[in-house]
């Protein structure tokens, strides 16, 4: 997620830049937030906290992200959105594999949503402190080393032919469907990836790379969406138009690259493993850390 600062300074070129690394970086396995903190202080964007017109702008690329990913899998939300009604309709919860899935997202999403709503403000506000850089730049290393166990694992399974049996995120229990959700929560520290740690979740459970993948990205819209939903009263003030001028551009950035991101990312899976991004943000992590000293 886009870190909530700002800087009266900002230009056109910074803000389609925040939106498309907000676009790109939110779903892959590299860490939105910490892309953000890191690049913000390489490239000395000295962004001023205490603008809360930024507010809105953050608001809107939430918003995008979201909307790009609703968009993408709409033939699967139409399905989790009849499973819930058939669920209503019925008394039951499961009755097929929709209506599994569909639950599974719930109990995905209870937990992150929960500690998201107590500790993410605190959170963001004890990383913004620019004595903790250093801390972002070890957890972005940190979230780099969980995926290339990740994939060390999934890789032992494979030859121990553990996980044949289980292909789909349908084919999960509800406590492991939590268990992924709840690894989202690791993404409060900045340099977590939200993605990373949910398809390393998945993987973890038998899924292929491609399943874990896509129900990540079904477990993260909701999350998404809410962390724009809930502030977008900030949208609606006067003074966001403000910086109108930046953020309907900026969110269209973000839009575009987010649905282009999931395409490449659904179809990359297919076929490859996360090593590339962990060694991105081991080599990145280092590099930035190395500087900052």
């Amino acid at each position: 997620m886009i870190h909530p600062a700002a800087t009266t300074h900002l230009t056109l070129l910074q803000a389609v830049l925040l939106g498309i690394l907000q676009g790109v970086s939110e779903l892959f396995p590299v860490s939105s937030l910490g892309q953000i903190i890191i690049f913000k202080h390489l490239l000395h964007w000295h962004f001023n906290t205490n603008n809360k017109n930024f507010l809105s702008f953050v608001v809107a690329l939430h918003l995008a992200t979201a909307l790009a990913l609703v968009i993408f899998f709409w033939k699967e939300w139409k399905k989790v959105v009849r499973a819930y009604m058939g669920s209503l309709k019925r008394g039951k919860l499961v009755y097929d594999q929709d209506s599994k899935f569909a639950w599974l997202l719930v109990a995905g999403t209870i937990v992150v949503g929960l500690v998201g709503l107590a500790f993410e403000k605190k959170f963001k506000l004890f990383f913004d402190d620019p004595r903790f850089y250093w801390m972002v730049c070890v957890f972005l290393i940190l979230n780099g080393g969980i995926m290339i166990l990740g994939d060390y694992m999934k890789k032992l399974a494979e030859k121990r032919a553990e996980d044949q049996q289980r292909k789909h995120a349908e084919d999960l229990t509800f406590p492991q469907g939590a268990a992924v959700g709840a690894a989202q929560t690791l993404a409060l520290f900045p340099g977590i990836s939200r993605s990373g740690v949910a398809i390393v979740g998945g993987v973890l459970a038998g899924l292929t790379y491609e399943e874990a993948c896509r129900f990540a990205f079904m477990l993260a819209t909701p999350v998404i969406a809410a962390a724009g939903l809930l502030k977008v009263p900030a949208l609606l003030k006067p003074e966001a138009r403000a910086i109108l001028h930046l953020t309907i551009p900026a969110a269209i950035a973000a839009g575009i690259t987010a649905y282009l991101s999931t395409k490449f990312l659904m179809k990359y899976f297919e076929t490859r493993r996360l090593t590339p991004f962990a060694i991105y943000c081991v080599v990145l992590g280092g590099i930035a850390l190395i500087l900052a000293r």
